[in-house]
């Protein structure tokens, strides 16, 4: 009998009840009390991304009613192998900070075993454990995880990882997912499986891993809509991709049925995105906080974590790329100030950009109504350009940094971030 054929026969059943995750909401809803009442039971969730979800930049999304968080997918074989990359990602001492639940470690790999022990180092610490099955980068393909491993042996591969580690760990298991290649119908058998496995959370990037950078296009709600369809009684499914602002993610949890949205691009330009901010009630008027101010707001939350201190990633890297993104559309046309952030290796560096771009905005009585998304559209057309830059030319001053910092990366890690341009992870929601 085949693995598939198995698969379909001897379906286990999930270690937890199908509402596990709302209940999980339930418990840390104190956290956000000014959630809107039709989203209190939804999940609105920060990606996992490399280099991008670290800690400091999670505490500060969590003021504006994210309820959910990834860390950065996280390399399996390397965390057990290497102490100092390990410390790079977690604290070896009681994990994350309290305030920083609900918490779901994301790694990667396609040894089950492997998965299995860097899991059991957390799980004591998290609301759950995710595997990758997202990532498109080539880097994956040679590794044998993100997006690949769902192809690997016809999907038997990760329906035996993730039976083994439902089998061996006391939290949820969920899997994130992207479309199969060979279209959907492929897809929900696949699902099925994991779920059949005994997977506790699907979460479905819309787009298959071609569908990246400038060949992106719309995630496929439909898609997901089918998905929830098929397992959604069974186990909370999330939707990826296509959210830009709280209009969206209304939209999509209607269209869809989904248990919550899972945002990454958008949400690393404008934390404060699952707020009301941006949206067709305020007439598309930013009513939330400046890019400014969100910029100072992730510094001081650095010192308080800082680089050097166990679990916030790359460290300086990140608050480098968390800046560019910020602060997207000042670099544009200001071009000291990019400069600036390129030579971001300190914390007193840091600092000196926000101190530049404040003294700018003052200069020029700069209106935080009327901020746009700019770096998450990048793909889109060119980007709503308040102050008269090109995204184009940006993304060519910064093409050797970005190179460097690729290379290092693999060369080191085993996982690349492109510092100021994409996201590694999964590419995120778009």
């Amino acid at each position: 009998m085949s693995a598939s054929s198995e698969s379909h026969d001897q379906p286990r059943r999930c270690k937890f009840q199908r509402d596990w995750l709302r209940q999980l909401l339930q418990k840390h809803a104190h956290q956000h009390p000014t959630l809107p009442p039709d989203l209190q039971t939804k999940a609105l969730v920060v990606a996992p991304m490399v280099d991008a979800s670290d800690l400091p930049y999670r505490l500060l999304t969590r003021r504006y009613n994210t309820n959910l968080c990834f860390t950065p997918m996280i390399h399996a074989k390397m965390f057990m192998g290497k102490t100092n990359y390990r410390r790079k990602f977690w604290k070896e001492h009681g994990g994350m900070p309290p305030e920083d639940r609900p918490l779901i470690a994301q790694f990667c790999g396609y040894d089950k075993d492997v998965l299995l022990a860097a899991m059991k180092i957390v799980e004591d610490h998290v609301d759950g454990v995710d595997v990758n099955c997202g990532c498109p980068q080539n880097i994956a393909k040679r590794g044998r995880y993100g997006a690949y491993l769902m192809e690997e042996e016809g999907g038997d591969r990760i329906v035996e990882i993730v039976k083994h580690l439902t089998a061996n760990l006391n939290v949820p298991v969920s899997v994130k997912l992207r479309i199969l290649p060979s279209g959907i119908d492929d897809s929900l058998v696949l699902y099925q499986r994991l779920v059949d496995a005994g997977a506790a959370m699907l979460t479905i990037h819309g787009r298959n891993r071609h569908q990246k950078q400038r060949l992106q296009g719309n995630a496929n709600w439909d898609d997901i809509k089918r998905v929830v369809q098929l397992v959604g009684h069974r186990v909370p499914v999330l939707s990826n991709g296509s959210i830009s602002n709280m209009d969206d993610v209304r939209r999509c949890l209607e269209h869809t049925g989904a248990d919550g949205v899972m945002s990454s691009e958008s949400i690393l330009e404008y934390p404060p995105l699952f707020t009301e901010t941006n949206v067709e009630s305020t007439k598309y008027k930013r009513t939330g906080p400046g890019r400014l101010q969100i910029a100072a707001d992730y510094v001081d939350l650095c010192k308080q974590y800082p680089p050097d201190d166990g679990g916030q990633g790359s460290g300086l890297k990140c608050i480098r790329a968390h800046l560019h993104r910020f602060l997207h559309q000042d670099l544009q046309t200001h071009t000291n100030v990019r400069d600036e952030v390129v030579k971001t290796f300190t914390m007193e560096a840091a600092d000196n950009v926000i101190t530049m771009v404040r003294e700018i905005h003052e200069k020029n009585e700069h209106d935080v109504s009327e901020e746009k998304l700019s770096w998450y559209v990048r793909h889109r057309g060119g980007c709503d350009d308040e102050d008269g830059g090109s995204g184009d030319a940006e993304e060519d001053d910064f093409a050797e940094e970005k190179k460097v910092a690729t290379v290092q990366e693999e060369e080191d890690e085993g996982c690349p971030c492109d510092v100021f341009g994409e996201v590694c992870a999964d590419d995120g929601d778009y």
